[in-house]
C-alpha cells in the first residue's frame, strides 16, 4: 500500500498464529527556497555617510533534505515488542546576503552552509627557532617555540587574515536523529530511547578556555591544561601549545586546531514497569496499578570529553543537562 503525499508513506501489516504485527514509515523530501530575509547590509561603502548599515530585505537561502520516520511492531506469543526511530538530514546555502566579494574569493561567505566555521589550517606546533625561521612570518605578535604555526594559503609568505578559510562543517546540524525499543511481557515493560546528532562541529575559545585569559591566577578550569607543550614534553599532539600569559592572538585563533565534533549520542529515556494482573486488584476496587523507575539522560557517547557537545558552545558554559532518576507508582479507580 503505497500513496504520495509529499514524500513516500507506507503502511504493511502482516500476522499469523504466532506473529503479529505491522510496520509503517514515512519519507518526506522538502526544498525550500527563502527570500526577502532580513539582513544587516554589508556591500554599503563609507561614503555613504553612516555610522550603522542598515537591514534590508535581502537575503536569500536554499534549504533541502529528507525527513523520515519508521515503527516496526511484533508480538511473539505473549511478548510484545517495538521498535521505532526517526531522523531529519538537511543541506543549506546561503545564496544572498548583501556580501562583497573579500579579497579572495574563497573567503566568502555566500554560497556556503549557514553557519559554516571559518579559520586558519593549524600545521602543529613550532618544534624550535630555525622552524620559526625557515616559516612564513606569522603577524599575530611574536612566536616563539610550542606556539602554533598555520599555513600559507595564498602563498605571499605571511600568515594573516587572508589565509582563514572554510574548516570544519557548521555549527547546525546537518543530521538529527532518535531511535528506541519497547518490550513486554506479562505485565513487566522496558523501553530505551536514544537520541543524537552528527555532521555538526563547534569551534573552542573564550574566556574559560584560553589560559590567563582573564588574568594570571584565572582563566582555566579543565585539567586538559596539563596536557601541553613543554621544552620537556614537545610533543605535537598535545591538547595546548605552550602556556604563557600573552600572545592569546596567535595560539587561540579560530583554526583547525580548535575545532572540534560536535556529534553525540544520548540514552535521553529509559523506563522500566510493571503492571499488576487485574484479577489481583479487582477486591481492592482498582482498576489498574503500575510501578517504574524513569531515567533521562543515562548516558552519553561521543568524541568529544571536556562537557556535554549539545551544549553548543566553545568554552562550555552553559548549565548541562541533568541525569535524572524516578521511582513512582500509579493507580486508576
Amino acid at each position: 500500500n503505497l500513496t504520495w503525499e509529499k514524500g513516500l508513506k507506507s503502511n504493511i501489516g502482516f500476522q499469523s498464529e504466532f506473529l503479529k504485527g505491522a510496520l509503517s514509515f514515512e519519507l518526506d523530501y522538502f526544498h525550500e527556497r527563502r527570500t526577502n530575509i532580513l539582513v544587516q547590509r554589508s556591500s554599503l561603502p563609507g561614503i555613504v555617510g553612516i555610522n550603522d548599515s542598515p537591514f534590508a530585505n535581502l537575503g536569500k537561502m536554499q534549504n533541502h533534505g529528507l525527513d523520515g520516520t519508521i515503527e516496526l511492531n511484533h508480538t511473539f506469543g505473549k511478548v510484545f515488542t517495538r521498535v521505532y526511530g526517526n531522523a531529519t538530514f538537511t543541506k543549506n546555502k546561503v545564496l544572498e546576503q548583501d556580501e562583497p566579494d573579500w579579497k579572495y574569493l574563497y573567503q566568502n561567505r555566500t554560497g556556503k552552509k549557514y553557519g559554516q566555521q571559518f579559520g586558519l589550517v593549524s600545521l602543529g606546533y613550532f618544534k624550535d627557532q630555525e622552524d620559526i625561521d625557515n616559516s612564513p612570518e606569522q603577524q599575530f605578535g611574536t612566536v616563539r617555540p610550542g606556539d602554533i604555526k598555520y599555513l600559507d594559503v595564498n602563498g605571499d609568505g605571511v600568515i594573516n587574515s587572508y589565509d582563514e578559510i572554510a574548516i570544519g562543517r557548521s555549527s547546525v546540524p546537518e543530521l538529527m536523529y532518535g531511535f528506541g525499543f519497547q518490550i513486554g511481557y506479562q505485565g513487566i515493560d522496558i523501553g530505551l530511547f536514544f537520541r543524537g546528532q552528527s555532521r555538526v562541529t563547534y569551534m573552542l575559545g573564550g574566556e574559560g578556555f584560553i589560559p590567563f585569559k582573564e588574568g594570571g591566577d584565572r582563566g582555566n578550569l579543565f585539567d586538559k591544561a596539563l596536557d601541553r607543550w613543554t621544552e620537556d614534553n614537545p610533543r605535537q599532539d598535545a591538547f595546548y601549545p605552550r602556556l604563557s600569559i600573552g600572545n592569546t592572538e596567535n595560539n587561540y585563533r579560530s583554526s583547525t586546531k580548535w575545532i572540534y565534533d560536535g556529534s553525540f549520542l544520548r540514552l535521553a529515556d529509559v523506563e522500566v514497569g510493571y503492571n499488576f494482573p487485574k484479577k489481583l486488584l479487582s477486591p481492592l476496587f482498582i482498576s489498574g496499578l503500575r510501578i517504574y523507575f524513569h531515567g533521562s539522560n543515562m548516558a552519553l557517547f561521543s568524541k568529544f570529553k571536556m562537557w556535554d557537545p549539545e551544549i553548543g558552545k566553545g568554552r562550555g558554559d552553559a548549565y548541562p543537562l541533568q541525569r535524572k532518576m524516578n521511582i513512582g507508582i500509579r493507580v486508576n479507580f
